[in-house]
């Protein structure tokens, strides 16, 4: 059968999610995945530069993360000539922003949170675009990649003989001589272990815990886990527990432990954490003490 016969079948279109919340890569992917994307994910930069291998058609970075920021990921991909458009996440999304992530050469950033219909419309035109660019680029060399017996006759060399008066003989291509096909038996692969969970994971897995967040001093957000919390409540959460703080001592209550407000059937559970602070969303307030538990083992 000629090859030219088989009917060609399209790759799937691959999209990156690069995040370091498990519940914010598990949404995009119920979001893609019924689209039809391929959803490949990564916890952070520095491990989605490890692996860009096959290349995917699109990623989709947060850009706060510990470590390498997506800002950081997409300057890196652009330093390295790496074709892909990169979209960027944030809970925090103004002028500023939107300026370092052109500069980095993303395509855009989303605010999070999102629906399907912000994130699917923000998305495709990109890209549509990048792959029609990518099958442009790619048509010249395939076409010249065909061998000479793909080319119509007035272009095959003409064999070249003496004038002896005799026509042309026109020899038989010689054919390569075809190598044995050794059957290799398959090793089945190892079992992989699963990856340990990290520390605001393994608070989100105690019972009554929904979610977790931990911020720095200026409250940026370093980590977070389960139940998604915005970004920006880093720098509430910092305003309540310092008015909180100086209220005690105006009170002569000694130092503050922890911050509890209750919202509906759940309780946001605030408290100062190393050098900042921790925010849990709790399913019940009696949950309160196993997040005291959790940072003094996180202590020891």
């Amino acid at each position: 059968m000629n090859p030219s016969d088989l009917t060609h079948t399209p790759a799937p279109t691959t999209i990156l999610v690069v995040d370091d919340s498990v519940s914010v890569r598990k949404a995009l992917e119920r979001i893609l995945a019924p689209q039809g994307y391929v959803v490949r994910m990564a916890d952070s930069a520095e491990n989605a530069l490890l692996n860009l291998e096959p290349l995917p058609d699109m990623i989709l970075a947060d850009i706060l993360m510990p470590g390498m920021s997506g800002l950081e990921l997409a300057r890196t991909l652009g330093d390295r000539h790496v074709n892909v458009p990169v979209m960027l996440m944030s809970g925090i999304v103004d002028d500023v922003t939107q300026r370092d992530a052109s500069s980095a050469g993303a395509c855009g950033v989303l605010r999070k949170p999102f629906t399907p219909t912000e994130l699917l419309p923000a998305i495709e035109p990109h890209l549509q675009a990048a792959l029609a660019a990518r099958k442009n680029a790619q048509a010249p060399a395939a076409d010249a990649a065909l061998p000479a017996a793909h080319l119509p006759e007035a272009h095959q060399p003409a064999a070249h003989l003496p004038e002896t008066g005799m026509p042309a003989i026109e020899q038989a291509p010689v054919q390569p001589p075809v190598p044995a096909v050794l059957a290799i038996p398959e090793v089945p692969a190892a079992p992989q272990a699963p990856a340990p969970l990290s520390p605001l994971e393994q608070l989100v897995a105690l019972n009554g815990i929904v979610g977790a967040a931990q911020y720095g001093p200026d409250g940026q957000a370093r980590a977070h886990a389960g139940q998604a919390i915005p970004e920006a409540f880093g720098m509430y959460s910092r305003f309540l527990l310092t008015t909180a703080t100086t209220a005690g001592l105006h009170l002569q209550r000694g130092d503050l432990s922890s911050l509890h407000l209750a919202y509906g059937e759940h309780t946001l559970l605030i408290t100062p954490h190393q050098d900042g602070q921790l925010v849990a969303l709790l399913s019940r307030a009696d949950a309160a003490p196993s997040v005291q538990q959790w940072q003094a083992a996180q202590h020891n």
